[in-house]
């Protein structure tokens, strides 16, 4: 018994509505696609993927960020997946945006041969946008402010600590400790009981942020309390 197909049916019905010159614009652009240029070897753009991989939403580079960053961005990424060379080579193209893509399409056909040297030629591309490096003395020169509450301040001087090459954790904290504003719980703290590691700074520092934080939410409350007792009585 014959059977009929409803979804070729289909198919041939919404074909046949598609006016001729739209059908010919269309074979023309999947033609032309064919045939574009791509950077990689055919040993890349032919091999095969895998049967469960999820394509990972990258942060897009637009060319004015740092390309290594942007690199282990990438590597973090696909390393929830997999780790396959050709694969890294494929996806990468899809986190450039802008003139960063544009230099992407412009590259010699068949000249990346690997994620390596993809990588090589990014790196080379974009290298003035790499970060001048700080040295210790930045650290000693970043102050807490009059009235930063110290989860920012923390926040603030950790940034500036993640730029420094080399620095060893002692240092790190006695520039903690010289930073911070006088009188504060947090700081006498380190002046009576001095970490020795950064994880046991942190450890601390975390102790003291909820502490402050709890008390700026009992100062608020304790606010909005007077504030409606004051207008109670003004109704009064």
């Amino acid at each position: 018994m014959a059977t009929y197909d409803y979804r070729s049916s289909e198919r041939k019905s919404a074909d046949q509505r598609i006016p001729p010159r739209f059908s010919r614009e269309n074979e023309a652009l999947c033609s032309s696609a064919k045939t574009v240029a791509s950077p990689f070897t055919d040993e890349i753009l032919n091999a095969p993927n895998p049967k469960k991989f999820y394509m990972p939403v990258f942060i897009l580079f637009d060319g004015t960020t740092h390309p290594i960053d942007h690199i282990y961005h990438i590597r973090l990424k696909m390393a929830l997946n997999t780790n396959d060379d050709y694969l890294m080579c494929k996806c990468s193209p899809t986190s450039l945006d802008g003139p960063a893509f544009n230099w992407f399409k412009n590259l010699t056909q068949g000249s990346i041969a690997g994620f390596q040297d993809l990588c090589d030629k990014f790196i080379s591309q974009y290298y003035g946008n790499k970060r001048p490096a700080k040295d210790v003395s930045s650290l000693f020169t970043t102050k807490q402010h009059e009235d930063e509450r110290l989860q920012a301040f923390l926040t603030r001087f950790n940034l500036v600590k993640s730029m420094v090459m080399e620095c060893h954790p002692s240092t790190a904290v006695q520039a903690l400790k010289l930073a911070m504003n006088r009188g504060t719980t947090f700081h006498t703290s380190l002046v009576v009981d001095t970490p020795k590691t950064m994880d046991e700074l942190n450890e601390r520092a975390d102790g003291f942020v909820h502490l402050e934080e709890e008390e700026v939410a009992n100062a608020w409350k304790t606010s909005i309390i007077s504030t409606e007792e004051k207008s109670k009585t003004k109704i009064r």
